[in-house]
């Protein structure tokens, strides 16, 4: 079974697998019995329990203060890690950081960051030129007539 996620608190217990999308944040206080995926722009602090992965995908962020008892691992997305991980910290073309107070009990694999990563840069559009004036070619006013 596969719960997808858009948000807020998520303080229960469940089984299967949890997809958090969405530009809202969550938190997961509560258990998971399966996989915890974080995707599309979206940020889940699990300060709970994932008996299974914890992938940060994509433009996803995670950032993990309770326990992961298999992987945790970084697939494009952003993965910081506070708690406590039984198996490997993996980072597969995202951005990693592991706390110095951090428990890895498996290898960390990949590159690190040395501190805390910090959102990512809003691309602000440059304001729009003002129109250019283009000249118009001076013109002679009508000779008047002769007489």
């Amino acid at each position: 079974m596969v719960r997808i996620f858009r948000g807020g608190v998520l303080d229960e217990r469940f089984e299967g697998s949890v997809v958090v999308i969405g530009p809202r944040p969550t938190t997961m206080t509560g258990l998971v019995r399966g996989d915890l995926f974080v995707r599309d722009n979206s940020v889940c602090d699990v300060t709970g329990m994932v008996s299974g992965n914890l992938l940060a995908e994509r433009t996803g962020k995670a950032l993990l203060h309770g326990l992961v008892t298999k992987a945790a691992k970084s697939a494009g997305g952003d993965l910081e890690i506070y708690g406590m991980v039984q198996g490997d910290v993996i980072n597969e073309g995202g951005r990693l950081f592991v706390d110095k107070g951090a428990v890895v009990r498996g290898k960390v694999i990949g590159q690190t960051h040395s501190g805390p990563i910090p959102p990512p840069e809003k691309v602000v559009a440059a304001p729009a030129a003002p129109p250019v004036a283009v000249p118009t070619p001076a013109t002679k006013p009508p000779a008047p007539p002769t007489p």
